[in-house]
């Protein structure tokens, strides 16, 4: 547990949700009841028809409200009595001595020596949930101990036996190795579970603490330590600081001769090493007292204890733990004080109540007629009532830490103590706490005390009440920078406050408050947003003028304080500049003569405009450059375009890097600002010109196609002294692609310049070689034939190597230099630049040349000579592969069949394929049909038809090869037999070509292993008609 003691209630309270807890509804809790299922019919009736008295109203004594009470208004009590369904008065032999509740399971143990176990929701109607187990006849019972899992039970007699019980079981086991009666046990109820309790404590009337161990039997059982001269162990707890450390609380009644003590141990990491330090911490109380209960109360399960209360004869001690990690002994306590008990009974005195137990904020007193609430932060009265005389003389009170229940046991019933909302009022206790000598206290204890209150406030109204309150305490204390911050959550109307600071000349905390308000304004309200930035702009404006004044007794110190102050004030303005109207922000900070704050401002609204202006008028070129890049393009590109004619001429290298940086600028906008001062005759025209050209270049690299970029970049090209600057702006032109500047405009320009070298790639760019050969022959022989080598045409390429070759022998080259021209062209020959060389010139300088070319022209013809033999060749080799495909044949066997029909091959008219398949003629025209097209199948009807018509003729072939025959064979035939043989021929050749033809679409290859079988892959195996078909035959 964290130092602060309320850590964990803040967290709680912000996550829990607050109801009245229904008597019979227990959920939540770790361990399952083995008693659980049975419902009861009626579980809290009030009246019997067989109990000892008449049934009568309970006598109520009601105590006076005060700072809460029993009940406020309209609002249910937090406290009620109600009784258990189960009338202990009805059961035979069984007067109830002691009791114990855990996790929904009720024990009790009774005179007889009996114990009764159930669970909470047993009733007399469900007599088989209720367990009676006798231990030891006419022996009482004296103390019963549950543990919170409500799974392990120990008890003691009277005659000083002690026993265990398991909740799986109804035999108890006895426990020898327990010295005396069982005074107390501290169950481990982080860690214990109904199948194992893990080691516990328990505390003996001979003043002896054993460790022991249960797991439905006895594990183990050791004493671990003993007290002398201090009477029984009254009380013993335990928790676990961390997996080394143990904390125990132990406490022992006080009489006549000793005080009530309690005793505090810290250390482990097991009990042996606990108790075996010999240094002893404990606290007296005086007063005889029987038995010093001991109280704890967890607010959820296996949750560490938050608070304690001890019985003593002068009141109730009570504290809360603050365990961890880095308690000790002296700390472990925190808000400890002595809670005397209220006046009780006809004379109003204090008695000594019989039993305690703590609840969340308030202590519950049991009488043996009446019981009594307090509340343990102020001590008022909050609940008292006397049992009706049915219930009797009343025993004991248990608290199940599982289910955060109470119940009171009497010797004739069970009366359930009703909690509801028990916290609802305890925030304004803490407040008058925390509002009592407010002025005296230290900030630290204050703001403790108030986090108590808004800890347990269990809605936003009850928390602004505290924080009001607070912010009003700390305002009193003139702390009002403290107050400031509280009043933003509080409930006082920002008016009021704002008047208040004004008032007591708080400045600074009514900054602060005006800062946390903004923070809070919510999105949707603009106005209001607006005013307190501007309030807030007024009151930082009038801090600078009051440091201002200060700086003249303290100038240390006054510059630390403007530094901040500037810093804090421009992280404001950066914040909250979609909040401040520009206009009165602006007129706000230069009537305070705040200049850079101005511009600073103008920055974060993006008004460029005036901090460019700014600069400019201050002569800072540089800096107003710096704005225009640092800048989105798009925001500020018409400033470049304005300021650009004036920031070039003192800036003109930082105003072409900026025109760089800006991609997104339009350079022909530019081009006014360069013409203005690129004409200049002053010393910075040239470098002008130079950083221009420059520019012009890159927007170009950029892919910039405009041709007034280009044109103007050839106009100051043409300017520059330097040529090879225009030669190389020309030569870096893609061949493929037009010129995007004006071919005649730059040609002009060239020539007016006398740029003659440029005039050259210009006329190149035009597609006038021969010009620019012509050109390049008047300043360089090397740029001509660059020149001439440009064109693709061969031919043109000739002419323009002609003209190169004509000017070098007119210019009174040798003939070497001629030869050197006709290697370098590869396209001229001896006999095209012969016409150029004078008649005087001897034929022996050209033998060598004049003997290669011809021998060239002759390996030429042989060439061609052997390309025709071998196309000679060819052709033969062609023409014998045609004639061997002509009489290429196969063999038939006799029972080779038609693989379509499966009829045998032979009588009838069939086709054979290289690749062994068969089919008869008929067969596959058929076949074929299903791949043809409409033409193709009306081709092959045609050619069919033909076939038929010639078959049926006078001459058909069988009747005329008969009449060959009988021409043949008889010798007195006539004359007709040699015009018979002729008709016979021209019937047959018609009859192949048609056949050939029929061959060419049916027979052009085989159906089974040709391309016709591959494209009838997407062809299904039935078709629509053979569907049809099938679905009529099986129609019924």
């Amino acid at each position: 547990m964290s130092s602060d003691l309320f850590a964990d209630w803040r967290d709680e309270q912000n996550g829990q949700t607050f109801n009245t807890r229904a008597p019979t509804s227990r959920v939540g809790g770790d361990y399952q009841s083995p008693y659980v299922g049975v419902q009861s019919s009626n579980p809290y009736g009030t009246v019997s028809s067989d109990d000892d008295e008449p049934p009568s109203k309970l006598q109520t004594a009601k105590a006076a409200p005060r700072s809460v009470g029993g009940r406020l208004g309209k609002q249910k009590p937090i406290f009620e009595l109600r009784e258990h369904g189960l009338k202990v008065s009805r059961r035979k032999n069984f007067t109830p001595r002691c009791m114990s509740v855990g996790n929904g399971v009720m024990a009790m143990g009774s005179a007889e020596g009996n114990v009764l176990r159930c669970t909470v929701e047993a009733t007399d109607a469900t007599p088989q949930a209720i367990e009676e187990i006798i231990v030891e006849p006419k022996t009482a019972v004296v103390s019963i101990f549950l543990d919170p899992s409500g799974g392990h039970m120990l008890f003691s007699l009277e005659n000083g036996s002690n026993y265990y019980l398991h909740t799986s079981t109804n035999r108890p086991r006895k426990v020898s190795k327990l010295q005396g009666r069982i005074t107390c046990v501290a169950w481990d109820r982080q860690h214990g579970s109904p199948a194992n309790s893990e080691p516990i404590l328990i505390g003996t009337d001979a003043g002896a603490i054993f460790e022991a161990e249960f797991d439905g039997k006895e594990k183990k059982v050791n004493c671990v330590y003993a007290i002398t001269k201090q009477g029984a162990i009254a009380g013993l707890e335990f928790e676990y600081v961390d997996a080394q450390q143990i904390y125990v609380l132990m406490t022992t009644s006080g009489s006549i001769q000793r005080p009530t003590r309690m005793y505090q141990y810290l250390g482990g990491p097991t009990f042996q090493a606990l108790f075996a330090n010999d240094a002893l911490r404990f606290q007296e109380i005086q007063g005889d007292v029987t038995t010093a209960q001991l109280s704890i109360f967890a607010k959820h399960e296996r949750e560490r204890a938050r608070c304690f209360g001890v019985l003593t004869a002068q009141g109730v001690f009570h504290g809360e733990f603050a365990i961890s990690a880095k308690s000790s002994i002296d700390n472990i306590w925190t808000n400890c004080g002595l809670l005397s008990f209220p006046p009780h009974g006809s004379d109003k005195s204090p008695n000594l109540p019989i039993a305690i137990t703590m609840t969340e904020y308030h202590v519950v007193l049991l009488h043996s007629k009446s019981v009594q609430i307090v509340c343990r932060l102020d001590g008022s009265l909050v609940f008292e009532e006397a049992f009706d005389p049915r219930v009797g003389t009343v025993n004991a009170i248990a608290y199940d830490p599982t289910f955060n229940t109470f119940w009171i046991l009497s010797e004739r019933r069970i009366v359930e103590v009703l909690v509801f909302e028990e916290d609802r009022n305890i925030w304004s206790m803490y407040l008058h706490k925390a509002l009592h000598n407010v002025h005296q206290k230290s900030p630290q204890d204050i703001e403790r005390e108030f986090d108590r209150a808004i800890a347990v406030c269990r809605d936003g109204a009850t928390r602004q009440k505290v924080w009001t309150a607070q912010a009003d305490a700390y305002f009193e204390r003139e702390e009002f920078e403290i107050a400031a911050k509280l009043y933003v959550k509080g409930s006082r109307s920002f008016e009021e406050v704002a008047l208040r600071f004004m008032e007591a000349k708080a400045t600074n905390a009514l900054h602060t408050f005006l800062l946390k308000k903004l923070a809070l304004t919510s999105v949707e309200d603009k106005t209001q947003a607006t005013v307190l930035c501007t309030w807030i702009v007024e009151l930082y404006l009038d801090k600078f003028n009051d440091i201002t004044a200060m700086s003249e007794t303290d100038v240390d110190r006054t510059i630390d304080m403007h530094a901040n102050l500037l810093f804090e004030f421009k992280q404001f303005l950066q914040d909250q500049k979609r909040h401040l109207d520009p206009a009165t922000t602006f007129n706000l900070i230069a009537s305070h003569g705040r200049t850079d704050e101005l511009v600073f401002f103008a920055s974060l609204i993006e008004d460029y405009e005036k901090v460019v202006t700014y600069h400019i008028h201050r002569g800072e070129y540089g800096a107003a450059i710096e704005i225009l890049r640092g800048a989105p393009t798009q925001k500020v590109e018409e400033l470049y375009y304005k300021y650009s004619p004036e920031l070039i001429i003192a800036k003109p290298k930082e105003v072409f890097e900026a025109w760089k940086a800006a991609e997104s600028l339009d350079p022909t906008r530019l081009i006014p600002s360069i013409v203005r001062h690129v004409h200049q005759k002053d010393g910075n025209a040239r470098s002008i010109l130079e950083l221009a050209i420059n520019f012009l270049k890159f927007t170009i690299e950029q892919g910039n196609r405009d041709e007034t970029i280009h044109n103007y970049i050839i106009f100051l090209l043409a300017k520059h002294p330097d040529e090879r600057l225009m030669i190389k702006f020309l030569r870096r032109r893609s061949d493929s692609a037009p010129p995007l500047f004006d071919p005649a405009f730059a040609l002009r320009l060239c020539t007016q310049h006398e740029k003659n070298r440029a005039c050259i790639y210009i006329y190149s760019s035009m597609g006038l070689y021969q010009e620019a050969v012509e050109k390049a022959l008047q300043v360089d022989v090397k740029i001509a034939k660059e020149m001439a080598n440009m064109p693709e045409d061969p031919d043109v390429k000739k002419t323009l190597w002609t003209l190169i070759a004509k000017h070098t022998i007119d210019a009174g080259g040798d003939i070497k230099e001629a030869m050197m021209i006709l290697k370098e062209s590869e396209l001229l020959l001896i006999e095209d630049i012969l016409p150029f060389f004078p008649d005087f010139v001897l034929i022996n300088d050209f033998k060598k040349e004049i003997c290669e070319s011809l021998q060239a022209y002759n390996d030429r013809i042989d060439q061609l000579k052997s390309e025709m033999r071998e196309y000679t060749d060819s052709a033969e080799l062609i023409r014998d592969d045609m004639q061997k495909l002509r009489k290429r044949s196969a063999f038939v066997s006799g029972n080779q069949r038609c693989d379509l029909t499966g009829e045998n091959i032979l009588g009838k008219e069939f086709y054979l394929f290289p690749c062994g398949h068969a089919f008869h003629a008929s067969a596959l025209r058929q076949e074929m049909q299903k791949h043809l097209n409409s033409f193709q199948r009306q081709t092959v009807k045609q050619l069919i038809q033909k076939l038929q018509e010639l078959s049926t003729e006078p001459n058909q072939p069988s009747s005329a090869y008969q009449r060959a025959w009988n021409a043949l064979t008889n010798v007195n035939a006539d004359k007709n037999a040699e015009a018979t043989m002729a008709a016979m021929k021209g019937n047959t050749n018609e009859r192949e070509l048609i056949q050939q033809k029929l061959d060419e679409i049916v027979a052009a290859e085989c159906i089974f292993c040709g391309e016709v079988m591959i494209k009838s892959i997407h062809a299904p195996f039935i078709t629509d008609e053979d569907e049809a078909r099938e679905g009529a035959e099986w129609r019924i």
